[in-house]
């Protein structure tokens, strides 16, 4: 049997990346293509999972300044911990899909490291760790729905003000409140995505505002078709 494709979409903040991995798993089943829908971290699904719920909700301390390497670390042991079940279904040739995965860790603990040399040696340390030491897999695709600084803090204080966004305990997510940091996330993304070679972009927005939710499926769609199709 053919290994199935192990494909991830990431994103910064509001890009939507749940619901186009949603869209694309019911698109997939569709055109009759087995795939299954994994979403990271764990929360509800791993040991590590749920304590980086905990950490994210400021539980036992400022998560944020973190040393990046130890942060990496908890956030790498989720994903090790689904990686049989990830493996196990493409030994079944279904299409994986991740709404995120390794690269929102080289993403936003990258976005930590102020100093781009310090920032590229521990990306290439990332690496080795999540593939080489705890063997997890690494993905075909990696597609990154790019949203502007701006428009992504915007999302988020509007899902904030109409769903009262909070994570374990009631305690926002102190990530996700600090400017700076999103800031360099994002151009850590941006650097990776022009290192490699399996990272696909896809800009969200334009000079009107954010596309459509159809319009920028469609175009993931696309991307994936080209790879599971041949």
């Amino acid at each position: 049997m053919t290994l199935g494709k192990f494909i991830v979409l990431d994103g910064n903040d509001g890009s939507g990346k749940a619901t186009q991995s949603k869209l694309l798993t019911r698109r997939l089943s569709e055109e009759s293509i087995a795939s299954t829908i994994m979403d990271f971290p764990g929360y509800d699904r791993n040991l590590f999972g749920a304590l980086l719920g905990e950490c994210l909700a400021g539980t036992h301390g400022d998560f944020l300044h973190m040393d990046p390497k130890i942060a990496s670390i908890l956030y790498a042991l989720d994903r090790f911990e689904s990686s049989k079940t990830i493996r196990d279904a493409l030994a079944m040739g279904k299409i994986v899909i991740a709404d995120r995965f390794s690269s929102s860790n080289q993403i936003h603990q990258g976005g930590k490291i102020p100093a781009e040399y310090e920032r590229v040696s521990f990306l290439g340390w990332l690496d080795r760790v999540e593939h080489e030491v705890l063997h997890i897999p690494r993905p075909d695709l990696i597609i990154y729905l790019r949203v502007p600084v701006e428009i992504s803090l915007k999302l988020l204080l509007e899902k904030r003000a109409t769903k009262n966004r909070l994570l374990s305990e009631g305690v926002k997510d102190t990530v996700e409140e600090d400017r700076t940091y999103l800031e360099r996330s994002h151009e850590t993304a941006n650097w990776l995505a022009t290192q490699q070679k399996n990272w696909k972009v896809i800009d969200c927005a334009n000079q009107f505002g954010m596309r459509s939710v159809e319009d920028i499926h469609n175009e993931v769609h696309k991307i994936v078709g080209s790879l599971v199709k041949g």
